[in-house]
């Protein structure tokens, strides 16, 4: 056994004779290639050799080609631009945090969090609020109950978007 993940193998992106015309400019000519899950591939050439066309045509940005590519299913692409798109109208600080808003959120939530466990609660309330908080988390729960009590509701335990597992002891 290798002890690599059988992704590692597994061809997740190929062009076949792939190319793009601008006028009467051909700006690439069949172009071939594929690449297995976590490659790392550098793109080098000269200024308007068609590099960021080639990036433009892996991301599924620019269809408009000749030849064929195709992405394995479960699988996505997504580019980094040398000249992202801004809007204007919005701040540097907008706009970084539009980038990043799952981060944001995720901040946002743990704060809430934060100021919630600074109030008064019993140690009743305090393990529901843990439970309950945690549960937004993960999309695998695991729960281990040495005493058998501090059972999740059942509604709560379905919310879990992935596996579950929980072991009691008595």
């Amino acid at each position: 056994m290798s002890g690599k993940n059988d992704n590692d193998r597994k061809i997740i992106y190929s062009m076949m004779g792939v190319g793009k015309v601008r006028g009467t400019k051909k700006v690439l000519e069949d172009i071939s290639l594929s690449y297995f899950y976590g490659a790392k591939i550098g793109v080098i050439g000269l200024n308007g050799a068609g590099k960021s066309t080639l990036l433009r045509i892996l991301a599924g940005e620019d269809t408009e080609i000749l030849g064929e590519t195709a992405i394995s299913p479960g699988y996505t692409v997504g580019m980094l631009h040398q000249e992202p798109e801004l809007d204007d109208e919005k701040t540097v600080l907008e706009v970084v945090k539009e980038g990043v808003s799952e981060t944001v959120e995720l901040l946002e939530e743990f704060e809430e969090i934060n100021q919630r466990f600074a109030e008064p609660m019993s140690d009743d309330e305090m393990s529901e609020w843990i439970r309950t908080a945690t549960l937004a988390f993960w999309d695998a729960h695991l729960k281990d109950s040495p005493d058998g009590k501090g059972q999740l509701a059942p509604e709560r335990w379905r919310r879990a978007s992935g596996g579950q597992v929980e072991v009691q002891h008595r």
